[in-house]
């Protein structure tokens, strides 16, 4: 056993909301002092060389944490929903390791290791030591610009649009999308005469009182005053638009922020949709899945794609066993694959176990982010499917020769979110697959092109 001290600051490419803190700091703006979850092993190495390195989610460095302690759990924020944490960290095995963010070392040429400008609008991403808007009327956020906060700029007063760019706690369109449609508005105020600018700032949202804070942060770091609106838009009412379930309402966004709302949320016949089928070994999922992929691509011109549970172990996932980390890492490979064919506006039909609800929500989370999702929930008893079972595996699991294995050694949870559920006991394949159709059907996402 080699006990020698470690020399070599560690690694990890931290969880979406961790790594958008990090970079929050490294702006100038978010607190320098940052917690991330790592394993043990590399929480142990980060203390003996008192620095832990920060990569993106390709894998390049970003920044470097010069650790001040482990296991200051408090200091931890939870993600996110939707974020999914890093494969680098069993979170059972996790511990947290605060620290001081700190820029990399700079190279020959003048830049920082991890200073890197890349990514759409890289032009707007000014930290606060590189421009101020001293004076100016702050509209800050995630969402796109909307009509009530404009509404609140004094008359004459000069505009700072900062766009948040970070994972989302709510869904909604990407950094770029709304940096874009910042730049349209900018463009048509202009035209009226008033002084305009936008930046794109990284930094997560959480769907809390934090906020708040952080746009207040990003105001005052800019030397500029947020502006706070009187009321605030229909976001439910433009939700409903977006479903054509309503009129779009056209007086609490600009054109220019509709279009992006739009762009995130095409009409349904349009829009990526994710069919998640989950149920018990043996309970018809697969077949019927199949069975819906092949209509689908009789009947309709839109990009099908199956994403079936054996085939996915096959390939997605080799190597990974049946532990519940495993499993969940199979899950989540599967949804990260389905929500970005829904997110280009394809149909993903998924047919894993998925027996943990958590893991679940955590796909759809991932799916509702560019897309829609729908959860369909083949619930075949038990006692069927063990009767289905021509290879014997539950019979071998109540002998205690396969472990872990979901209805006899191992829980499945029965979802309390399916949007439908299916019995394939009494009912023909024909039968399920037409029921899951129709949903998709008269929900909007696909319109038959022939009888």
């Amino acid at each position: 056993m080699n006990d020698a001290p470690v020399t070599t600051s560690p690694s990890v490419t931290p969880d979406p909301v961790t790594l958008a803190e990090v970079e929050f700091a490294l702006f100038g703006i978010g607190p320098a002092k940052v917690a991330v979850r790592v394993p043990t092993k590399i929480g142990v190495e980060a203390v003996q060389t008192g620095r832990l390195v920060i990569t993106d989610r390709e894998g390049a460095p970003v920044a470097g944490l010069s650790v001040e302690d482990m296991r200051d759990g408090a200091a931890v924020a939870a993600p996110s929903a939707g974020d999914v944490a890093s494969e680098d960290a069993d979170l059972e095995e996790a511990v947290p390791v605060s620290g001081v963010v700190e820029p990399l070392a700079r190279t020959a040429d003048g830049d920082s290791d991890g200073e890197h400008r890349s990514g759409p609008y890289s032009w707007l991403r000014l930290a606060p030591g590189q421009v101020r808007f001293d004076g100016a009327a702050a509209v800050v956020g995630h969402d796109p610009i909307d009509a009530p906060n404009l509404d609140a700029v004094p008359p004459g007063q000069a505009v700072l649009l900062a766009v948040l760019d970070g994972p989302r706690a709510w869904p909604g369109p990407d950094g770029a999308t709304v940096a874009r449609s910042a730049l349209a508005v900018r463009d048509e105020l202009r035209e009226q005469g008033l002084s305009v600018d936008v930046v794109l700032v990284p930094a997560p949202q959480y769907g809390d009182a934090r906020d708040d804070a952080v746009a207040d942060a990003v105001a005052r770091a800019y030397g500029a005053q947020r502006v706070r609106p009187e009321r605030t838009p229909d976001r439910d009412r433009l939700l409903a638009a977006l479903d054509g379930q309503a009129d779009m309402p056209v007086a609490d966004w600009p054109a220019a922020s509709l279009t992006a709302w739009r762009r995130w949320r095409p009409v349904r016949s349009e829009r990526g949709v994710v069919v998640f089928f989950t149920g018990l070994s043996g309970s018809g999922k697969s077949t019927v899945a199949r069975a819906v992929v092949d209509r689908l691509t009789e009947i309709t011109d839109r990009t099908v794609t199956l994403l079936d549970g054996d085939i996915v172990r096959r390939h997605l996932s080799a190597g990974l066993g049946f532990s519940r980390i495993d499993r969940d890492r199979n899950i989540e490979r599967i949804g990260f694959v389905a929500a970005e064919i829904a997110r280009h506006g394809g149909i993903t039909v998924c047919a894993p176990i998925a027996p943990f609800a958590a893991t679940r929500a955590r796909v759809r989370a991932m799916a509702e982010a560019g897309g829609d999702f729908l959860l369909v929930h083949v619930a075949t008893p038990l006692e069927e499917c063990e009767r289905r079972d021509r290879k014997g595996l539950y019979a071998r699991a109540r002998r205690g020769e396969i472990p872990d294995f979901t209805g006899i050694s191992s829980p499945y949870e029965a979802p309390e979110d399916a949007d439908l559920v299916l019995d394939t006991t009494h009912v023909t394949i024909q039968q399920a697959r037409d029921t899951v159709l129709d949903l998709l059907t008269t929900g909007g996402w696909v319109q038959p092109n022939v009888p």
